[in-house]
């Protein structure tokens, strides 16, 4: 009887015990300056953003704003360009880079001098193909792992051919997806008369997660890229019972890297897709292309990065179980608002099978 009143006992300290969450002591670290120094050759205006890490408990997404540090982008001319400060933590630079020339960025902040490694300015990229397949995606909640409890989505997910240059063959995506629907409403017409109209609906969405980023096979003697996976698309989206999908307006960007650029965002990819298994990447700071050149043991987070891109747009809608989808390339370049509405009138970038 003793036993089994001891045995419960440690069960019940056991159940008990499990409520409680396991919140390690972190020791508490200064702040670290963080630089988001994407610099695109395409655009004559680019901001680069300074602020502060926040701690590990902090549910802050960034850190304070760093308004008062020296930034300059200098040449390997060895002509500096002053970085000036807009506001919350942008510094501008108005500037149209030299293909021939390469840069390197330099930040004074707080007494230490952090500087980049130079880096050239890419080719431009392009793609030699997109395409699709029909597929099914599995999700469900991270940590689930039961089966009855995963959501088996049917759609198209695209892939891209690439031919990159010999040079910098890495490339990273970008991409909008702007969904298209219509339904119909009812107006006053004349003499009291009642009139049925179509409603163009758009809105753009932004695909999350991980960066999408493309480099040749590594042990291939051939720089080609081939059926890279770009992006998953449900066949039909509906926000209401009254809607009818009327298609995808897929607006893709590559955007060439340098190698240390590419290696940058593998590390965070590995960060961002680990979910604490045992098997899982360690969790390591980023490989950066930026140091603290005055104090070896002061940390910098970020990176310094110079790419070119190219921008495509596809449409693509799925007919049905018959007819498959359909995919193709839209030439023109029209401006799509975020969202919007109109009224027995259709958008000048409407796109149709």
């Amino acid at each position: 009887m003793k036993r089994t009143i001891t045995y419960s006992l440690l069960f019940f300290i056991l159940l008990t015990g499990c409520e409680d969450v396991y919140r390690p002591d972190i020791d508490e670290v200064d702040n670290v300056l963080v630089a988001d120094a994407r610099i695109s050759a395409d655009e004559d205006f680019n901001f680069v953003h300074l602020y502060e890490s926040v701690a590990y408990y902090d549910n802050a997404s960034t850190g304070p704003a760093v308004t008062n540090a020296d930034v300059r982008l200098i040449d390997s001319n060895g002509d500096e360009h002053v970085l000036p400060h807009y506001s919350e933590g942008q510094y501008g630079l108005n500037l149209a880079l030299d293909p021939d020339l390469q840069y390197k960025l330099k930040i004074d902040y707080q007494g230490e001098v952090y500087e980049s490694t130079f880096e050239k300015v890419p080719q431009k990229p392009s793609i030699d193909s997109v395409y699709g397949f029909e597929e099914i995606e599995i999700r469900q909640e991270s940590g689930d792992n039961d089966v009855d409890n995963q959501d088996k989505i049917e759609g198209v997910r695209l892939y891209a051919d690439i031919t990159p240059n010999d040079e910098m063959p890495y490339s990273r995506f970008t991409a909008s997806f702007v969904v298209q629907y219509n339904y119909n409403v009812e107006v006053p017409g004349p003499f009291g008369s009642t009139m049925v109209l179509t409603v163009y609906g758009w809105k753009t969405t932004y695909p999350q997660g991980s960066f999408n980023i493309a480099s040749p096979p590594e042990y291939s003697a051939s720089p080609e890229i081939k059926k890279h996976p770009l992006y998953f698309f449900k066949n039909s989206v509906k926000y209401d019972f009254e809607q009818f999908f009327s298609g995808w307006i897929v607006i893709l960007h590559q955007h060439a890297l340098p190698e240390n650029a590419y290696s940058y965002y593998e590390d965070l990819n590995k960060q961002l897709n680990s979910e604490g298994k045992i098997f899982d990447p360690l969790y390591v700071q980023a490989r950066s292309n930026i140091e603290c050149t005055s104090n070896a043991n002061q940390k910098i987070l970020g990176n310094f990065e110079i790419s070119v891109s190219s921008e495509t747009r596809y449409f693509l809608r799925y007919m049905s179980e018959s007819a498959g989808f359909v995919l193709r390339e839209i030439d023109e370049r029209i401006d799509i608002p975020f969202s919007g509405e109109l009224v027995g009138q259709i958008p000048d970038f409407w796109q149709y099978p």
